[in-house]
């Protein structure tokens, strides 16, 4: 496995926020979210790689609403994306941070003809439709009714915390058996990031720093909300979807510890933990593809870890190849063996795991075969903190990573193919028709027209 080519797409402005187009499965495209402080001047880049030619084509959109701290693409719809933003407020002549939901224009980016090109050129950054926008509430009535009360004794904590707060909500009187801890969003309580819901559209999670909310985008009600437990005092600092288990739970990161919580019902509890997954904060999680018990972590301690979270005393895997703090891991959507991770020592590490990828059976094993535990490629072309790195949603030998100094680097994994096919051959089926599928349609691109089917 070589390193391949490398392209690069610089843009003005720093940057922190990268996603590939999920809901794309024909070309290779990635989002990149911009971080300026200067009033209506950042923006949301799309950038398509033409594989024939290596070429990179780019339009880019207006996002005047504020600095873009994390952006992801829906997985449902190509042409929607979610931004987690900084934007200023001038009623309160403060800074908040809210989700905002958008529609693209298009989504199309190579132009068709010249006369198309041209106009590409020459346009400047167009306007997105936005749908909705989540920002942190108030304590007052609408939040009041939010609250959810749980019979339990351990609601001390909270209350000598905000006993003042508290007493004006209910004009002064604590309301009968009051034994409880509360489930609530405090006035001002930063919001993290957003993720859609895997299977269902109209859904997104939004991590607050006290916990995280199920929002219905199009009929902007609260679904469900989940919250630390009182007496655990360390804010969220992001999360993801568990794509297992139905759909149903959300990890979050809550300083070295991941917590994952049932959305179905409004709790403090987590439905598991794994307590102390890094030495210092973590910063990231990712779920592996195909395990329902695996998921990877990153954190300030330069570790990556894998977990079966039905034991998460100590990790399957671990690895400190970093020599600073890892913002970012990804699994490879086809081949969980490998996975990216990102740095602010200004490398992006291309890792095999594959010893705990390896199956019982014989055949799927095979596919684990040629690969050793350990670093495969570090790519050194960052100058900078490198904030993201993902794989492409339509190429599996493609990833992209982004660096603070507004730098993308897009790299394209050589492969022995002879090789590679005979694991292939050899190993389980649902690779075998994912791997096929996706040469069908790279010869449909190079071809330019549709296989007329009988």
């Amino acid at each position: 496995m070589e390193e391949g080519n490398s392209i690069i797409y610089g843009l003005e402005h720093q940057t922190r926020a990268l996603s590939p187009q999920y809901g794309e499965n024909d070309a290779i495209r990635f989002l990149i979210g911009t971080q300026s402080l200067k009033p209506e001047s950042n923006q949301v880049h799309v950038v398509e790689l033409e594989e024939d030619t290596g070429a990179l084509h780019t339009k880019v959109f207006k996002h005047d609403i504020g600095e873009i701290w994390h952006l992801r693409c829906s997985p449902h719809d190509a042409a929607t994306l979610l931004t987690t933003h900084n934007s200023y407020d001038p009623n309160t002549s403060q800074c908040t941070m809210g989700v905002s939901v958008f529609k693209l224009p298009t989504v199309e980016v190579i132009p068709k003809d010249l006369d198309d090109l041209s106009a590409i050129q020459g346009r400047n950054p167009e306007n997105m439709e936005l749908m909705t926008t989540i920002r942190p509430e108030a304590i007052g009535e609408k939040s009041k009714s939010q609250m959810a009360l749980i019979g339990t004794s351990n609601s001390l904590p909270i209350l000598r915390e905000y006993p003042n707060r508290l007493m004006a909500e209910w004009d002064g009187e604590w309301p009968p058996g009051l034994m409880s801890v509360l489930l609530i969003q405090k006035s001002g309580e930063e919001i993290r990031c957003g993720e859609w819901h895997p299977t269902e559209a109209s859904r997104i999670g939004v991590v607050y720093e006290g916990g995280v909310s199920v929002h219905d985008v199009t009929k902007g009600d609260v679904v469900a909300t989940t919250a630390t437990q009182a007496r655990a005092r360390q804010n969220l600092t992001g999360g993801k979807w568990n794509p297992h288990q139905g759909h149903t739970q959300f990890a979050v990161l809550q300083d070295m510890h991941i917590k994952c919580y049932d959305t179905r019902t409004d709790c403090t509890k987590p439905s598991w933990s794994i307590d102390n997954a890094h030495k210092q904060l973590a910063r990231d999680l990712d779920f592996n593809p195909n395990r329902q018990f695996h998921l990877a972590s990153a954190g300030d301690d330069a570790a990556l870890n894998i977990w079966d979270y039905r034991n998460g005393r100590e990790p399957i895997f671990s690895r400190t190849d970093h020599s600073h703090w890892v913002w970012t891991v990804r699994y490879n959507t086809y081949h969980e063996q490998l996975l990216l991770t990102g740095s602010s020592d200004a490398r992006a590490l291309l890792t095999a795991a594959a010893s705990v990828c390896k199956d019982l059976d014989e055949e799927a094993a095979k596919i684990s075969q040629a690969l050793e535990d350990g670093v495969l490629q570090s790519y050194e072309q960052h100058e900078d903190s490198v904030y993201a790195c993902e794989w492409s949603a339509s190429e599996p030998w493609t990833f992209a990573s982004l660096s603070y100094d507004a730098r993308l680097y897009i790299f394209m994994i050589i492969i022995n193919m002879m090789e590679y096919c005979s694991h292939l051959w050899d190993g389980s089926a649902k690779y075998l028709l994912d791997a096929l599928d996706r040469l069908q349609q790279r010869a449909i691109r190079i071809i330019g027209d549709e296989v007329t089917k009988p």
